[in-house]
């Protein structure tokens, strides 16, 4: 009987578990491919290697990018977050604030891919990535919906008005959320909601945030404690090259 090679087939485990269940820690896919630690931190640096799997900066959580016969579900978080983490990392040293890479993973479902955010005192919340922001007063909601035309805006605004989330409602229905959208179109960036710090990270200071729209797949937003600056300032010294870092990111991303 021919032997098979032991160590693939612990590495295919490992990255059927990332395939099914999604972004996962060392510690987790240790445990799921009953292996100890060591063992599972060099099979997946090689499949990182190999560019199966993607180690995202901001939490570093695996996640897998693999290659597939038929399109995807929703779209592949570790091939965007690859090939945009060097240009969120030049953002961030130019301007000094942290940079969130926000992407559309189904109609009305935005999802933070990666992050340059950093554990700092007095700073944001620092592990972001995986998070879903409102589409509604978040700062990438408020720039993507700004971005589309009006047939694919409705179809998001549809599915949010299905949610569990009377505050969401009510700004679309009574018209409060076109107005900012309007205000969004004539200052060319989407600005967080003032308030709009969700407890699922809460951990820090109030963020503030200003964003640009990549496309309609996706969004760019720059990330500061709210204290620190006025969105109007930051905006003023920074959309340019927030804009740029936005198309360069689509271009390498692609469609």
């Amino acid at each position: 009987m021919q032997k098979t090679n032991r160590s693939l087939e612990r590495g295919l485990i490992l990255l059927r578990q990332l395939e099914l269940k999604g972004p996962a820690t060392l510690s987790a896919l240790a445990r799921h491919g009953d292996l100890p630690k060591a063992t599972a931190s060099r099979l997946l640096l090689t499949l990182v290697e190999a560019g199966w799997v993607y180690r995202r900066r901001n939490d570093g959580l695996f996640v897998a990018t693999l290659p597939q016969a038929a399109p995807l579900a929703e779209p592949d978080r570790g091939r965007i977050a690859r090939a945009a983490l060097p240009y969120l990392v030049d953002l961030s040293e130019v301007t000094g604030l942290a940079a969130d890479l926000v992407w559309v993973m189904g109609v009305g479902v935005l999802e933070v891919v990666e992050s340059t955010r950093t554990a700092q005192i007095g700073g944001v919340d620092p592990k972001v990535a995986g998070f879903r922001p409102s589409l509604v007063f978040s700062a990438p909601g408020r720039a993507l919906l700004a971005a589309c035309d009006p047939a694919t805006r409705a179809r998001h605004l549809a599915h949010v008005t299905r949610l569990d989330s009377p505050a969401e409602r009510l700004a679309v229905t009574k018209g409060q959320l076109a107005n900012e959208l309007a205000l969004t179109k004539k200052r060319g960036y989407g600005q967080r909601a003032a308030g709009y710090w969700p407890q699922s990270s809460d951990y820090g200071r109030e963020p503030m945030d200003i964003a640009v729209p990549i496309g309609t797949q996706g969004c760019l937003s720059l990330v500061w404690p709210a204290e620190a600056h006025e969105a109007d300032e930051v905006a003023a010294a920074n959309l340019m090259q927030l804009r740029e870092t936005a198309r360069a990111i689509g271009r390498v991303v692609g469609p």
